[in-house]
């Protein structure tokens, strides 16, 4: 008797009934970030842990433990770009209720395959920072120097400032993410193969030769640095960004006091961003 033929088109769209939940770091952005950072570098300690490479075949477990690290580095990567997006999301939740300019204009969708996202998100962080991708400097700059900008008045400071940009001190960093940026680019679309082209745009960006026709094969060590500059560099924008949100609604209660408690407020700003921040001299409790 022959077997049942399977509905490949039906159980492709099974794979989106596997789920589970989220973690219980996802309301505090920096917490949710190093979180996940850390996933993908535990699960290569834990097969290093459980497999003696002398039981297997040397270039058989190198290999599949290369493909393993490739993934683990877009993801150190996709993790960051995530928490862009949550962070950006909170500032929109805090600001809606007293804002009144155009400093959510970069983030209303534009494009119809947008609106179902815009109407159905649970806050309106989520409805204006979930569906669209921030994987350059120049569209993050351009969003966070929109949303945390004075009150009808000038941007605010670029996030990942270019060689001719403010602040100064933010400059190599975001040199380095540029790269990083680049190599998620490279694993999404060519799952690391350095084709002419990519070795072009490597080569401008860390000023030096990158070989063509090869594949990336990071280390354990590559993994450890590109993980820690991402840690470091989200806990920096955190404060950055937390400490200016907090500033803003500063502001706002100084211009009228009757629109929030301040107490309440510093105490959830300061637990979304696990950051004691401080409005109209009310310090936040974590």
């Amino acid at each position: 008797m022959p077997r049942p033929a399977i509905d490949l088109h039906q159980m492709v769209r099974q794979v989106l009934q596997h789920t589970s939940p989220m973690l219980p770091e996802a309301n505090c952005p920096i917490q949710h970030f190093e979180r996940s950072v850390n996933i993908g570098p535990l699960l290569i300690d834990y097969i290093d842990d459980h497999i003696a490479p002398d039981t297997v075949y040397e270039a058989v477990y190198n290999r599949h433990l290369g493909h393993l690290r490739r993934m683990v580095l877009a993801e150190l990567v996709e993790s960051f770009e995530r928490f862009l997006k949550e962070l950006a999301s909170a500032c929109v939740d805090f600001l809606a209720p007293y804002s009144v300019d155009d400093r959510f204009d970069e983030f209303i969708p534009r494009r119809g395959g947008h609106i179902a996202a815009f109407v159905n998100a649970s806050s309106i962080g989520k409805a204006l920072c979930e569906s669209d991708t921030w994987l350059n400097n120049d569209t993050i700059n351009k969003r966070f120097r929109s949303l945390l900008k004075d009150p009808f008045g000038a941007d605010w400071e670029f996030l990942f400032p270019s060689p001719t940009q403010s602040p100064v001190a933010e400059r190599s960093r975001a040199a380095t993410l540029l790269i990083l940026w680049q190599l998620r680019h490279n694993s999404a679309h060519n799952v690391g193969v350095l084709t002419h082209s990519d070795s072009m745009k490597f080569r401008v960006l860390i000023g030096g030769p990158v070989e063509a026709d090869r594949r990336l094969s990071p280390s354990a060590e590559d993994l450890r640095y590109v993980n820690r500059f991402l840690t470091e560099t989200a806990i920096s924008i955190n404060r950055r960004v937390g400490t200016r949100l907090a500033r803003l609604l500063d502001g706002f209660h100084a211009t009228d006091p009757t629109l929030f408690d301040a107490q309440t407020k510093a105490n959830s700003i300061s637990r979304c961003f696990a950051l004691s921040v401080t409005i109209h001299s009310q310090v936040g409790v974590l």
